[in-house]
């Protein structure tokens, strides 16, 4: 954060109210004693006087309880407030406003231990040369990583701080190793998907800010790069003809939620990952609420989304919050915007947990790029490998159950809907012949979401988002021009 200064008298003068107001919670304790009391005893025990156990706890003895409690709590706090103001006000003189200060060093409960951050740099240092042996590196690397985990969050970012490059990259490359050895394929490499991903949620959600740049540089997964995305190689989304130029990341200049999650305003941005996104907005047209309870943002800054990995495990996967940003300083893939104002950035951080967790990437290349390595790769933890798949490949993640294949049909997809049943579908890779009336909403290999039914016909909306005119067919026109509706499951 940047360092703005604080009125210390003025929190120091709270600290004081609040012992105060500790010392005479005692009393206060047993005067409520008293009058219980005397209540039960007008009341000839006809009735309790309160059917609350805590004001039960209250009766008679020492004080317990609320507020009897306050009598030890808030002196307590008062003295955590005094000992951060001494670390706001140190004795060299307060920072001056403007400082970058790390939050979690500033106002962590405990000092540091350097002999115990000492030997977790040893033990990382260590690990340079080391012989495995033949069962693979997976049980030195999981010793590893608790200790890592067992730091408080001022020692974990004196870790980072002392660490070499050299060292935290080299374990970065063992614990994303899961490969078998070629002398013995049953050798234990690395930590699996699911395990590591939840490491590094745990030192992203720990490490003060300062240090964010330097995790993701030298660890795998971290933050998933770009540069090897279709529209980054192009220039353009090869679709909507959008420049991706100057594309870069940087932290958005809008707010998580402005007004909750509003589907119709999602905007899938210039990423080809349409089949995501039509799950993510048809998800969040039959319950926001289910989108909005699974995303956070953490004390240090970063931001969490709920997200299932291929197994079905669920993950708060912890990422930092800065997005990909356009040449104009703007949310270059997915988004909420109002007009053609970007207004929220809540899809984005579901879209960047999602390229940071996706496992399933096969490869595959936009025409006439087959074979060229730089389009045509397998990837994992970038949003690359969210370019391109099908669409019954994302529900599992942003639901965490599979998708169910439908009829083609008007009569399954509306049972469907009407259940509570979100349902996405892909356009075809042609659109010769296409009628009149859908030349300005429809667009091939495109993956659509069913918003309702107007007048026997399926409105389908677009994860464009607003400005793509929803495509309005009939029961024919769905199946002429539409394959493979999934059926979602939320919630369950």
């Amino acid at each position: 954060m940047t360092y703005a200064g604080f009125d210390v008298d003025k929190i120091r003068l709270l600290a004081r109210e609040l012992r105060k107001a500790g010392g005479g919670a005692g009393g206060l304790q047993r005067d409520l004693a008293k009058l219980l009391g005397d209540a039960e005893s007008a009341l000839n025990g006809v009735r309790p006087t309160s059917y609350q156990p805590l004001l039960d706890t209250m009766r008679g003895g020492e004080p317990k309880g609320v507020p009897g409690l306050l009598a030890t709590a808030l002196p307590d706090t008062a003295g955590e407030i005094d000992r951060r103001c001494d670390r706001i006000s140190p004795a060299s003189g307060a920072f001056p406003p403007g400082t970058v200060v790390d939050p979690m060093i500033v106002f962590d409960r405990d000092e540091p231990d350097q002999g115990k951050v000492n030997q977790v740099l040893d033990a990382m240092k260590g690990l340079g040369g080391k012989d495995f042996g033949m069962n693979g590196d997976r049980d030195d690397l999981r010793a590893l990583a608790k200790r890592l985990e067992d730091l408080t969050p001022a020692e974990l970012d004196l870790f980072l701080s002392k660490v070499s490059d050299e060292d935290l990259k080299r374990y970065g490359r063992l614990i994303s190793d899961t490969g078998d050895g070629w002398l013995n394929p049953f050798d234990h490499n690395g930590l699996p998907d699911g395990e590591r991903r939840e490491h590094l949620s745990h030192l992203l959600e720990r490490s003060g800010p300062g240090l964010w740049a330097k995790l993701a540089a030298d660890l795998p997964g971290v933050q998933p790069g770009f540069d090897s995305t279709d529209v980054f190689l192009d220039g353009a989304n090869s679709q909507s003809g959008v420049s991706t130029a100057g594309l870069h990341y940087g932290t958005p200049n809008v707010p998580m939620f402005v007004d909750g999650v509003q589907a119709d305003e999602v905007a899938q941005g210039t990423l080809g990952d349409c089949w995501y996104i039509a799950s993510l907005k048809a998800t969040a047209a039959a319950d926001p609420k289910f989108i909005q309870d699974g995303i956070r943002q953490n004390a240090n800054g970063t931001v969490s989304v709920r997200v299932w990995d291929k197994d079905g495990k669920l993950h708060w996967v912890t990422m930092t919050p800065d997005l990909p940003l356009d040449a104009g300083g703007d949310i270059a893939f997915a988004r909420s915007v109002s007009g053609n104002t970007t207004t929220e950035s809540w899809p984005g951080y579901y879209e960047k947990a999602f390229a940071l967790l996706y496992a399933e990437d096969k490869g595959g290349a936009p025409d006439g790029k087959d074979g060229d390595d730089r389009y045509d790769r397998e990837e994992h933890g970038s949003y690359g490998a969210i370019e391109w798949d099908y669409n019954e490949q994302a529900p599992p993640y942003v639901t965490g159950d599979d998708a169910d294949g439908i009829d083609l049909d008007y009569d399954d997809v509306k049972k469907s809907f009407d259940s509570g049943h979100p349902v996405i579908v892909s356009s075809r890779s042609s659109n010769d012949g296409l009628p009149d009336h859908l030349k300005a909403s429809y667009v091939t290999r495109h993956v659509f979401y069913v918003k309702g039914f107007q007048d026997g016909k399926i409105v389908l909306g677009n994860p464009w988002g607003p400005g793509s005119p929803d495509a309005v067919v009939t029961p024919d026109e769905f199946k002429k021009w539409f394959d493979d509706p999934q059926k979602l499951t939320v919630g369950d």
